[in-house]
């Protein structure tokens, strides 16, 4: 394809993604996904925000209508911004067509960064308009409304693991006693305080950067780009370990029993791929369901889950603190890597120490599925529900076939779960069931101290 066609390509795959990173080069792209690029195309405000409107501020009858209006034009507003900026840059195919290389980027980001001016004026003017129509004990909340939606529009854009779990959904969700709850309370406000500093620290770091960001991917200065793009992950770090650190203090703050069913559940939410289920529950259900077990046979059976258990929490963490300890410089790692090749050396495939474990996992499952199904007989094996006809030896769990030694013919992928990875994770965390229904336009559980627990509430500044 001659370069010239290739940029008005260029050009018009930019303005039906959106976003100008979207058709960079790959190492280009990895610093505009760092700065944030793509909320310059998202609404900051939807439909689906008027239950935080409304049960954080306490609006009156008469107040939503009129909220609803701003809101409405708001919308109608961005709209209009985002179709005259496609325009403006469809305006750009001539000159384009006929610039340097080197160039190409700066054309398509200016008419990106005087609309990221626009868009920020149009959310304050929205926010200053609905604080217009408050009454003084609503306007005494709004320190606490801007701190719950900081928290719904930023922990959803964290990158790394552990950085976007929810603390307060999760408490929520999992429904202690009233009277556990209370207890609580205190530790919330701490997490409260401290996940709204470093909120508002990475936000504030990637709004800074973004200038650099860009200069940099239209230079294609990548060493200026890693730079900026480190700070924004030092910011990263600091949310998850704000994370990081309540678990373990609001773990050590409940009941035994409770605190370790909380950590597990947050970890689950925070690190899923650490957690993935393992089909050797189900099997040995199955197997525990069989009516001709011998004492012997139930015995080993015990054994063997119970070694399993070991080794698997064991592994669990290990993956969790390689994802603590590595992925924050696999960014940087990556982008190198992509110079690296681009300027014609030869790469090696890397494989991070995450995926090791997780490979370490796959492995422990088809070893103890091979110990299970060794102590079985041929009929036993074939009687397992679920197998089909009882006269097959050759074993199906869960719709994967497995050989004669009881191991998946098809191993399990352990591609990091993703948009484009159709082999994500098909279980639902109790962060996960949370970002589905936060998109259906229904109210949200925005605070553990709302009516959610016995019609309470707390206004805290």
């Amino acid at each position: 394809m001659p370069f010239r066609r290739f940029k008005t390509y260029l050009l018009a795959a930019a303005i039906s993604a959106g976003s100008a990173f979207s058709i960079a080069s790959p190492a280009q792209a990895q610093f505009g996904a760092q700065a944030g690029f793509a909320d310059s195309f998202r609404p900051e405000f939807l439909d689906r925000d008027m239950p935080l409107f409304v049960e954080i501020l306490k609006l009156e009858d008469w107040q939503r209508p009129i909220v609803e209006v701003l809101l409405q034009d708001y919308m109608m507003s961005f709209e209009s911004g985002v179709d005259d900026v496609k325009n403006k840059m469809r305006a750009l195919q001539g000159q384009i067509g006929n610039a340097r290389p080197d160039t190409v980027m700066a054309l398509i980001l200016e008419p990106l960064e005087d609309w990221d001016t626009e868009r920020t004026a149009l959310g304050a003017l929205f926010l200053n308009n609905v604080r217009a129509q408050l009454t003084g004990d609503q306007i005494s909340r709004w320190p606490r409304f801007e701190r719950t939606l900081r928290r719904e529009k930023e922990l959803p854009k964290g990158e790394l693991m552990g950085e976007s779990v929810d603390l307060y959904t999760l408490i929520r969700t999992m429904r202690f006693p009233y009277e556990t709850e209370e207890g609580l309370d205190p530790l919330l406000v701490e997490y409260e305080l401290s996940l709204d500093s470093a909120l508002s620290m990475r936000a504030a770091k990637i709004a800074s950067l973004q200038e650099q960001i860009k200069d940099a991917m239209s230079a294609m200065d990548f060493e200026g780009g890693l730079r900026a793009t480190d700070q924004i992950m030092s910011a990263r770090v600091l949310v998850r370990r704000v994370q990081d650190e309540h678990i373990e203090k609001i773990s050590a703050a409940l009941p035994s029993e409770l605190g370790e069913q909380f950590r597990r559940a947050a970890l689950l939410d925070g690190y899923p791929r650490a957690f993935r289920p393992t089909p050797i529950p189900r099997l040995i259900e199955s197997i525990r369901s069989l009516t001709d077990l011998s004492e012997t046979q139930v015995t080993q059976i015990d054994d063997i889950e119970a070694d399993f258990s070991l080794r698997l929490e064991n592994l669990e963490f290990k993956i969790v603190e390689a994802y603590r300890t590595h992925e924050p410089g696999e960014s940087r790692e990556k982008v190198q890597r992509m110079i690296d090749r681009r300027n014609g050396k030869t790469m090696d495939r890397v494989t991070s120490l995450a995926d090791q474990l997780i490979a370490k996992k796959n492995d422990l499952v088809e070893e103890t599925r091979r110990r299970i199904l060794a102590i079985l007989s041929p009929e036993q094996t074939g009687s397992i529900p679920g197998n089909g006809s009882k006269s097959s030896r050759v074993p199906v769990l869960d719709g994967v076939e497995l050989d004669e030694n009881g191991i998946a013919k098809q191993k399990t992928r352990t591609l990091a779960p993703g948009k484009n990875n159709r082999n994500r994770p098909m279980f639902k965390s109790p962060g996960g069931a949370r970002k589905e229904g936060s998109g259906s336009g229904g109210a949200r559980s925005l605070d553990p101290t709302g009516p959610g627990k016995g019609g309470k509430s707390s206004d805290r500044d």
